[in-house]
C-alpha cells in the first residue's frame, strides 16, 4: 500500500485525509472513538498510522446515501483531529482514539480515492484565548440543575467537578446534548466559543423552563423528564 503524507504544511497550506460521517462528533478539544471496518476507511487509517496521525473528521450533507460510495457533498466546516490510541482487531478492522485539535475549513480535493485528502484552512475561534470565568460558573451550574432534575441517559455529573479548560467543557457539551445535526453543525461551524457557550445556554434554559413548568403542573411529573 502506498503511503500518503497525512498532514504536511506547505506555504500555510495543510493537506489531511478527510473522514465523512453523517453526523458531528468531535469537536476540539475533545475525544471520540471511532469503529473503522470500510476497506477505504481501512486503508486510510494504515496510511495515517504510518504517518503523524492526523485526519479531519467532517460532515455529510444530507442525501448523501444516493452517494455514499462515490464522493458525497460534505459542509464546509469540519475538525482537525490526531489519533491517540488505537486497537487492530483480529477481523482486521480497527478501533481508534482521536484527539479534536481545531476547526478547519475544506478547500481543494487534491485525492479522491479510495478516500478523500483535501487542503484545509484552520479556522480558530477569534476569543479563544478570553477569560471565560462567569460563563463557566453560569454553564457548571444549570448542568448540576439538569443532573439533579432529569432522569435522562445523559450524564453531565463528570464534567462538574472536572478541572477542563472552559472550551473543552463547553465543546464536550456541544458534542453530548441530544440536538439534530443540523444544530450540533452549527455549534461546530461558529467562530465564537462565547457564542457557542450562549447557544447551549439558551438550549439548557429552555429545558430548565418546561421541567420548572411541567413540575408545576404535576410534582411527580418530574421523575420522567427526559432531554430528548
Amino acid at each position: 500500500m502506498k503511503n500518503v503524507q497525512v498532514m504536511k504544511k506547505r506555504s500555510e497550506t495543510l493537506f489531511a485525509p478527510i473522514f465523512p460521517l453523517p453526523t458531528v462528533n468531535l469537536f476540539p478539544e475533545t475525544t471520540a472513538s471511532y469503529h473503522i471496518f470500510e476497506p477505504r476507511y481501512l486503508e486510510m487509517i494504515q496510511s495515517v498510522l504510518a504517518g503523524d496521525g492526523m485526519l479531519a473528521m467532517g460532515t455529510l450533507k444530507p442525501g448523501y446515501e444516493d452517494n455514499y460510495y462515490g464522493t458525497p457533498d460534505i459542509y464546509p466546516v469540519g475538525c482537525l483531529g490526531q489519533i491517540r490510541s488505537y486497537e487492530k482487531l483480529e477481523n482486521g478492522n480497527i478501533n481508534i482514539v482521536i484527539e479534536g485539535l481545531f476547526r478547519v475549513g475544506f478547500g481543494q480535493i487534491v485525492k479522491d480515492n479510495p478516500y478523500r485528502v483535501a487542503e484545509l484552512e484552520e479556522l480558530p475561534e477569534y476569543d479563544h484565548a478570553e477569560d471565560f470565568k462567569d460563563e463557566r460558573e453560569d454553564l457548571l451550574l444549570r448542568l448540576n440543575y439538569l443532573v439533579e432534575h432529569s432522569n435522562d441517559d445523559l450524564d453531565f455529573s463528570p464534567l462538574l467537578g472536572s478541572e477542563e479548560s472552559f472550551i473543552s467543557l463547553v465543546n464536550l457539551v456541544a458534542r453530548t446534548l441530544p440536538l439534530n445535526n443540523r444544530e450540533h453543525y452549527r455549534l461546530l461551524a461558529m467562530d465564537s466559543v462565547r457564542h457557542r457557550a450562549g447557544q447551549i445556554l439558551w438550549y439548557i434554559d429552555d429545558q430548565i423552563e418546561t421541567i420548572e413548568l411541567l413540575k408545576r403542573v404535576d410534582p411527580k411529573i418530574s421523575d420522567d423528564i427526559s432531554l430528548n
